[in-house]
């Protein structure tokens, strides 16, 4: 296991480029590229918010990242960065609106218009053939805890893109082969066939009211979603469960499957990773590796090491399990 120090707080997102480095994400305002084999900080470029979600394109030639919407702004920005350099090279918005009450009490008169408000991203993902960015953001709700609040793809020569078809999406996901599209929302977990063909999903019903997460395996034919407390491994497809199973933890965050489609790991509350065995859900493993409460979990190209974003921290392990 290596630590890789550099982050000033917790650590929100991790993902791989091709070559093996590990791209993060942070409450610091920052995203950091890593060299895993020395724990070396490549690159650090500065957001002008906490970061949230990370992606890296299926080639390696762009990192993009967002987060909380930026001060005093209305309009949230996905940043794309050369991932060698930090370099920006271009820049998607996002502009969300809700309808507004108002009431007069002067003059006892409700209206009601359209007006532009924040939205935070928290799930940034590439099409395998790289044409496509999905993203997923969320609101404030009761008690302050936020919500879905919809989607958004962009094409990668069109700057303005499309919002997906629901205002409750919690988290997407692109297939890591082929083109199909997952989606958490209120209480189900949708699967597009593509990016640009939001038509009849198939549906798979949720027994809790949100998913943080969900990893489609290769091939895109069965998905691993992270709902509460439990895993369920479903047909992306048609409508049907695989497993499901009660991990030892009390709020998922995140979930990943290994490049082979063999292994699933998840991690979220309290401070804790769990690894299952993709074909039946039986537990491999537990850990705790120091890094406190679970925000991201991502396996590297080749399968052997996995890296694990938490609140204290950002890990590198390798998958030699048991």
């Amino acid at each position: 296991m290596l630590r890789l120090d550099g982050h000033a707080g917790e650590v929100r997102a991790v993902a791989f480029t091709p070559a093996g480095r590990v791209v993060s994400g942070g409450a610091d305002k920052t995203v950091r590229v890593w060299d895993p084999a020395s724990g070396t900080c490549v690159t650090a470029t500065r957001a002008k918010a906490p970061v949230y979600a990370v992606a890296v394109a299926p080639d390696g030639s762009a990192v993009a990242f967002a987060g909380r919407t930026p001060p005093r702004t209305p309009v949230n920005v996905v940043t794309r960065i050369d991932p060698a350099t930090g370099a920006v090279k271009g820049r998607h918005e996002l502009r969300t609106e809700d309808d507004v009450v108002r009431f007069d009490r002067a003059t006892f008169e409700v209206t009601r218009t359209r007006e532009p408000v924040p939205r935070s991203i928290w799930a940034l993902s590439y099409s395998a053939d790289g044409q496509f960015l999905a993203a997923a953001y969320r609101k404030p709700g009761g008690g302050n805890i936020p919500v879905g609040a919809g989607g958004h793809v962009w094409r990668w020569d069109d700057p303005t893109g499309r919002p997906l078809p629901r205002n409750d999406i919690y988290s997407v996901q692109c297939a890591p082969d082929g083109v199909a599209l997952a989606v958490t929302a209120e209480s189900r977990v949708l699967f597009y066939e593509a990016p640009d063909q939001l038509d009849s999903p198939v549906e798979y019903p949720l027994q809790c009211s949100w998913a943080a997460g969900v990893a489609l395996a290769p091939h895109g034919e069965t998905a691993v979603v992270a709902a509460g407390s439990f895993l369920h491994c479903v047909g992306t497809t048609q409508s049907r469960k695989l497993w499901k199973v009660k991990t030892g933890l009390r709020t998922l965050n995140a979930v990943a499957v290994s490049p082979d489609g063999r292994v699933v790991i998840a991690g979220g509350s309290p401070k804790a990773v769990e690894v299952y065995d993709a074909a039946t859900g039986a537990k491999l493993a537990a850990y705790d590796f120091g890094v406190g409460s679970v925000h991201g979990v991502a396996f590297a190209p080749d399968g052997l090491t996995f890296a694990v974003a938490g609140y204290d921290g950002l890990i590198v392990c390798d998958t030699a399990f048991g």
